[in-house]
């Protein structure tokens, strides 16, 4: 679901979705998120694309709960960073550079699937990086649904000595850009 939004914020603590001159604000807290907004007609659109950002989140309601709904609960748990398998190879120094220590591990939840025997990450690599780089050991993980070329991902990844989050290549934006996209081209996930 595409969402034609003019203003949109994200910081995993806090998403703020501003479309056709309404602002709504989620505060999120582990896998709860209120709701604050000076109109809640036609949240549930909103609501949506938040839970293909955020899947985790079940609960969604306003600080009063004169809005409110919930979703099937997402099983979490914890898992330690150096056992998940990355399905990436490298990633985008600036970006780990932006992020720095500025992030709350608790109010994260990365996707992972078992894929032969192993955790796999599916999403969040820079993300989940940082926090290796910050010291953080455990975090927050839950079973997700997975593109049919991520095992082959994890082949490369594993063929180029990638076997945990700490293994991936740092490259500059330009240079992220260029091969990331050069690399899904080869899969056919994007075209020319």
């Amino acid at each position: 679901m595409k969402l034609n939004v003019k203003y949109f914020y994200d910081d995993f603590e806090n998403i703020i979705i501003e479309k056709e001159n309404k602002e709504y604000k989620f505060i999120i807290k582990k896998q709860e998120a209120t709701v604050i907004a000076n109109d809640y007609d036609n949240i549930e659109e909103i609501v949506e694309f938040v839970r293909r950002l955020r899947p985790h989140i079940y609960k969604f309601h306003s600080p009063n709960n004169t809005y409110y709904q919930e979703f099937d609960i997402v099983y979490s748990f914890k898992l330690p960073i150096k056992i998940i398998q990355p399905s990436k190879f490298f990633i985008d120094k600036n970006i780990v550079d932006e992020i720095g220590d500025t992030i709350n591990e608790e109010n994260m939840y990365f996707p992972v699937q078992i894929i032969n025997d192993e955790y796999v990450l599916l999403d969040g690599h820079t993300l989940l990086y940082s926090l290796n780089q910050n010291y953080v050991k455990m975090v927050n993980v839950y079973i997700s649904d997975y593109k049919e070329y991520i095992p082959d991902f994890v082949y490369i990844a594993k063929e180029n000595n990638i076997k945990s989050i700490d293994k991936l290549d740092l490259v500059n934006h330009d240079d992220y850009n260029k091969y990331w996209n050069e690399f899904l081209k080869q899969f056919n996930i994007i075209n020319d």
